[in-house]
């Protein structure tokens, strides 16, 4: 590959030190405590920027080229006095706050740019080193401070000046003067400027032409934290270097299994010991692909202000070769064993009051936070739950599947009919109304992907949320959509014909609630029996009793509809399930199309 560049933007001591929490901002343009911890970590030495330096210094002069930019102030040069008086006295010529926060490199290593003003190119050298590379299509990476000024400011100069050029940023190499205000400066780099938001340092690496190249985890191979792990479970060789980074301080860690996160990832819940023989607070870890884990990273840091103490934060990540890892701390897990919602849902035992408090604090305490500060968007739900024609072609796979010919023989016709019901929303409803139906909803941050093993139970009963790699800003039904699914076609089992009937009288019941600011009735449907649908009808009841705060004036059900069709036909591939769920699924789902399109018609959208 050819040369690549990587330039650092005001990675000095005045903007990005770590300092004790509670101590006084060192000027007015350091990042604060909080975003220089994330972005140089617990020690300065062994952070994010000090790995990515280190590799970058090794990398032969003809692949990286390096550049420090600088801010250099002289209080003495009229020029700079405005710039001064509106920032206060920072990165003073040859002083300690104007020092690099990364060894510096060897002479004639890097080149150094001093940046006078908040315009890198003006009055500076950044141009002539620049120069040799216009016209030519080089990737260019820009890590440091602050993304929605000096980062982006620079980004606008690169992208405009060199539209050749391919410019990216980490998310993790960057701070800014909040981790808010980070992201919302990084999407704006993404969507006005083209510039790729890579989440892990490893990608980023790659994309300045590291292929096969890491940066280096400190302390990696040294004796200890020896690692125990407890009951069931293996690290991979790559796992096991991750571990040894994030418990480096320590003397020993413990590690054993948790339930939760998505498939091909370890969670595993950590008891570790420092080198002065202290047990340490409890943490969870996740490991699992380098990638997925950096977003997940990304996703999660856009909220944990927000959930405060109601969830995890994150201490440290790192990734390593094809792997990555975060370090978890609950503020209050305590120890013994961890179940999830889903398997304390499925114990016969358990009192509807626990199941009621642990979706209380779920969707009042934590994720409530999230749903407090919605707004209006105006926005296409189908497109937005991934509704396309081509879905119908797997869909008509699936359902010869799960509908063989021994398959409920006496209900075969109605099997087929509701199967081809659903086959054609997909091929024809979708096509003609997906881009053209808007509705205004109410939008927020939201996990994403609340299922029931992403929600878990201490021995103390606090109740935890995890796996935050889908949080986004998107409908603010969607984790109640999606966990009120799970209830019904996983939690709850079907065990023979007579309590399939059962389920259709649950369904037929629940898509009734065409007004979602009013309440399921208290009274279980004429004819459901069983135990376990009798529960199923009260918790999702309980589940849709936190609508009214959610939608105000939007009381459509067809937000609802739209939402619980996606996952009802998406549960028709789940492997939790078993065929008389899916087949429960299946009746839900063409309901809700036939519903869907009766509404379209009526509001005359169905041209």
């Amino acid at each position: 590959m050819s040369q690549s560049i990587l330039i650092t933007q005001c990675l000095q001591e005045d903007f990005v030190k770590p300092f004790d929490e509670g101590e006084p901002l060192p000027n007015k343009l350091h990042v604060g405590y909080s975003e220089a911890k994330r972005l140089m970590g617990a020690n300065q030495a062994e952070g994010p920027v000090a790995r990515m330096m280190a590799w970058a210094y090794r990398q032969p002069p003809n692949k990286l080229r390096i550049i420090h930019i600088r801010d250099w102030h002289d209080p003495a040069d009229e020029t700079q006095e405005s710039h001064i008086a509106l920032f206060g006295a920072h990165c003073l010529a040859d002083s300690p706050g104007a020092d690099f926060a990364f060894r510096e490199p060897s002479e004639g290593r890097a080149a150094i740019v001093n940046s006078l003003t908040l315009n890198d190119f003006h009055g500076a050298t950044l141009e002539k080193h620049l120069e040799p590379f216009a016209g030519q299509k080089i990737n260019l990476g820009v890590m440091g401070v602050w993304t929605e000024a000096k980062v982006t400011f620079l980004a606008y100069e690169l992208a405009t000046r060199y539209p050749e050029f391919r410019l990216a940023v980490c998310s993790a190499l960057a701070a800014s003067s909040s981790t808010l205000r980070h992201y919302m400066a990084l999407d704006q780099l993404e969507r006005l400027l083209g510039v790729t938001i890579h989440h892990s340092m490893n990608q980023f690496i790659q994309f300045l032409g590291g292929e096969g190249a890491e940066a280096p985890l400190p302390g990696v191979g040294a004796e200890h934290p020896s690692i125990e792990i407890v009951g069931n479970g293996n690290l991979s060789p790559i796992d096991g270097p991750l571990i040894k980074y994030l418990f480096r301080d320590c003397k020993s860690v413990s590690l054993r299994s948790l339930d939760g996160g998505f498939s091909g990832n370890l969670v595993l819940a950590a008891q570790s010991v420092d080198a002065m023989g202290h047990q340490q607070a409890p943490h969870v870890v996740k490991i699992g692909p380098r990638d997925q884990i950096g977003m997940e990273r990304s996703a999660f840091e856009r909220i944990e202000s927000v959930l405060g103490n109601h969830a995890p934060s994150i201490t440290e990540f790192a990734d390593h070769e094809k792997r990555g890892a975060l370090k978890y701390r609950y503020a209050s897990m305590g120890k013994g064993s961890v179940t999830s919602f889903q398997k304390m849902y499925m114990e016969e035992e358990v009192e509807m009051d626990e199941i009621e408090r642990a979706l209380k604090e779920v969707f009042k305490n934590q994720l409530g936070r999230l749903y407090a500060a919605a707004t209006l968007e105006k926005c296409s739900l189908l497109e937005y739950y991934m509704f396309s024609r081509g879905r119908a072609f797997s869909l008509r796979k699936i359902l010869q599947e799960i509908t063989p010919p021994d398959f409920l023989p006496e209900k075969k016709h109605e099997i087929l009919a509701q199967s081809e019901n659903l086959l054609k929303f997909y091929e024809e409803i979708v096509p003609r109304v997906r881009g053209s139906v808007y509705d205004e909803v109410y939008f927020s941050y939201v996990h994403g992907d609340l299922n029931g093993a992403n929600i878990v139970l201490d021995s103390k009963k606090n109740v935890w949320i995890i796996d935050f790699f889908h949080a986004h800003r998107g409908h603010c039904l969607k984790d109640l959509i999606k966990l009120e699914n799970d209830l019904l076609y996983i939690f709850t089992p079907v065990n023979n014909s007579e309590e399939f009937s059962e389920a259709m009288l649950i369904s037929n019941a629940l898509l009734e609630h065409k007004d979602l600011s009013r309440s399921l009735p208290h009274w279980v449907p004429v004819g459901v029996k069983s135990p376990q649908f009798r529960r199923a009808y009260h918790v999702a009841r309980f589940i849709r009793s936190f609508y009214p705060d959610l939608v105000k004036e939007r009381t459509s059900p067809l937000q609802l509809y739209i939402g619980q069709l996606r996952y009802a036909a998406h549960n028709l591939c789940f492997e939790e399930s078993t065929a008389l769920q899916k087949r429960w699924a299946l009746y839900t789902a063409s309901k809700l199309a036939s519903k869907i399109t009766e509404i379209l018609l009526l509001d005359d959208r169905l041209a």
